[in-house]
């Protein structure tokens, strides 16, 4: 009986902070065929930025962003791309200049249209708050650290 107890006041301490990681950690979805299952965080600025254009199966990435101005966006830009959003304008106006660029995201407005581009997409991946994620969409680990994890570094607003 006492272990029950205490059981149920670790589960009742817990509840803030699901909570807090629901509403604040953007997790990484794919298509649920892709393989990957974890990205480092170098693996997942290339892909953000359009420096790699296909999964290593071949497979080519299409990117599901959120438009300019969005917190979720802002908050990979800077956790991910280490950039703001007129350094990432600029960065993508140089790769279109020098054809480096190879991949260009589609913007989309809503949590929900990124769910199902990339649900749609055999080599789509995006970032959707943990609490938007269902089982349409696969979610992938960064650095071996899965979203709601209390290490997980990709966050909205940080």
């Amino acid at each position: 009986m006492r272990k029950l107890i205490l059981i149920g006041i670790t589960a009742v301490l817990a509840i803030p902070w699901v909570l807090s990681a629901a509403d604040t950690d953007l997790a990484v979805v794919v298509n649920k065929s892709n393989e990957a299952s974890n990205l480092t965080k170098s693996q997942l600025r290339k892909l953000v930025l359009g420096e790699q254009g296909s999964w290593p199966g071949g497979q080519r990435v299409t990117i599901a962003f959120r438009s300019p101005g969005n917190p979720e966006r802002t908050s990979v830009l800077k956790t991910v791309c280490r950039m703001s959003e007129d350094e990432y304008d600029q960065h993508a106006l140089h790769a279109d200049f020098t054809g480096e660029g190879t991949v260009r995201p589609k913007v989309v407005g809503s949590a929900a249209a990124v769910r199902q581009l990339v649900a749609s997409a055999p080599g789509a991946i995006g970032f959707l708050r943990l609490a938007d994620v269902n089982d349409s969409v696969k979610v992938v680990s960064v650095d071996g650290v899965a979203a709601g994890q209390p290490e997980y570094k990709i966050k909205v607003g940080e």
